[in-house]
């Protein structure tokens, strides 16, 4: 990608600058990591900088084909063996910045399906990392799903001193999370690709098993029900003047979803929605995106993550956070 490319997809504006409340579209960033990948010549993140500002895309390839992914930058699972006389992993050393995220930063994550998001932002971060990581499925649903990749990434989770708690309900924080916040709250509240898969007796949805989306007009209702009431819970356990609520979907649900105005429909929720981000998975190397109760995974390159915040601007969108970059679109 040419310098030309880069200023007509993602120039940031300098100076004043219109709030969010008062564009007719929610601003669009990208993160600075994936522009810099598109500059040096991958195809894949070349292809999703110039499509997000309109522009003709031309030649695409699979995100698996992204240098951050082959050069050997992504982490390969690590596993050791109880009683194997090999030596043990060494740790990858820590970063201070990971796609949305931070060294230092509190965040808590939500409905991570087989716990692999986590997993990248602990082993980015390494042992100073202050993550608590949530499934609503139980330790034994998740192997019976996953099997023993699941396994070895808790463990490794563990190792990395992330809290681990099976059992979280998303839509009811409050009664179901039984860490608490740390003292000022947590700084992230994340949840990716929400849906919901049980009813409210337990028993597994059709359509969850079937791993296919929600999509009858009852099932719309329920999950933007859902994800309303996440944004409510979470705002009470958000680090106040700062704290952010991060909900990823792909394009199609988010507009379903009505994602944008989850926290605007939730009650006594004091977040607003300042952007949202190209979704860029490359960031998170051992991420990756699982059906609810399927080992299935799924593709997310259209998919964008909405940043709700109790501040009077996102810390994370600011131009001072060094990871993401607003995006220009042509008329």
């Amino acid at each position: 990608m040419t310098d030309q490319d880069d200023d007509r997809a993602s120039k940031r504006p300098r100076g004043d600058d219109p709030s969010p409340s008062s564009r007719a579209e929610l601003p669009l960033y990208m993160t600075l990591a994936m522009i810099k990948c598109a500059r040096s010549g991958c195809v894949p993140c070349r292809h999703a900088v110039l499509n997000a500002a309109g522009e003709h895309a031309g030649a695409n390839a699979r995100p698996e084909s992204c240098p951050r992914y082959t050069d050997g930058s992504a982490p390969t699972r690590r596993s050791h063996k109880k009683g194997s006389k090999s030596a043990p992993p060494t740790p990858p050393v820590p970063v201070n910045r990971l796609g949305l995220y931070a060294r230092g930063q509190s965040v808590l994550t939500v409905g991570d399906g087989d716990f692999t998001f986590s997993l990248a932002l602990a082993r980015a971060f390494g042992r100073d990392s202050r993550i608590v990581a949530t499934s609503h499925e139980t330790r034994a649903s998740l192997l019976e799903i996953y099997g023993a990749a699941c396994a070895e990434t808790l463990e490794e989770l563990e190792s990395l001193g992330v809290v681990v708690e099976h059992g979280v309900d998303a839509g009811d924080l409050a009664g179901t999370l039984k860490t608490p916040a740390p003292e000022g709250g947590f700084d992230r509240l994340v949840w990716n690709f929400p849906c919901v898969a049980r009813n409210s007796d337990g028993s597994a949805q059709e359509a969850a098993l079937m791993g296919s989306d929600a999509r009858s007009a009852e099932e719309l209702e329920t999950n933007r029900a859902l994800v309303a009431r996440f944004c409510a819970g979470a705002a009470r356990l958000a680090a106040p003047n700062g704290g952010e609520i991060h909900v990823t979907h792909k394009v199609g649900m988010q507009c379903d979803w009505s994602i944008e105005k989850a926290a605007d429909t939730a009650q006594d929720c004091d977040m607003t929605c300042a952007g949202s981000v190209v979704f860029d998975r490359m960031s998170y190397p051992a991420y990756r995106p699982r059906k609810a109760l399927v080992k299935k995974s799924f593709p997310v390159t259209d998919a964008r993550t909405f940043v709700f915040t109790n501040a009077s601007s996102s810390t994370t969108l600011d131009e001072s956070s060094k990871m993401v970059c607003l995006v220009t679109r042509r008329a």
